[in-house]
């Protein structure tokens, strides 16, 4: 029985190393301009584009919208459809196996 013993440690090991393999990056913030914004995708999407970089470059970032993502105007909680191409958001969000999913969408 003892050499059962080993083999249980090292599968716990193996699972929980593969465990925090899957935990997501730390949040991202993205200032810039709305240029486009699905509703009609599960789950909704915006795509926001931004300048980064001495040579300031644009960088796109589509992040999915999920349901306890936070948008707001002010102080003010809005939805997902009240924002439109061409406003400028600060855009927070996180990567992970899915992708990258939206935490948090203000308003400017």
């Amino acid at each position: 029985m003892k050499p059962i013993i080993p083999i249980m440690c090292a599968a716990v090991i193996i699972l929980w190393a593969g465990g925090a393999a899957e935990a997501k990056s730390p949040a991202r913030t993205v200032t810039g301009e709305v240029v486009a914004v699905n509703l009609t995708d599960s789950p909704q999407v915006i795509v926001v584009s931004t300048k980064v970089g001495k040579k300031q470059e644009e960088m796109i970032v589509g992040a999915a919208v999920e349901s306890g993502a936070q948008i707001t105007r002010g102080k003010d909680r809005v939805a997902l459809s009240d924002i439109k191409v061409g406003q400028k958001v600060e855009l927070t969000y996180v990567k992970s196996d899915k992708g990258l999913t939206a935490q948090s969408i203000r308003l400017k």
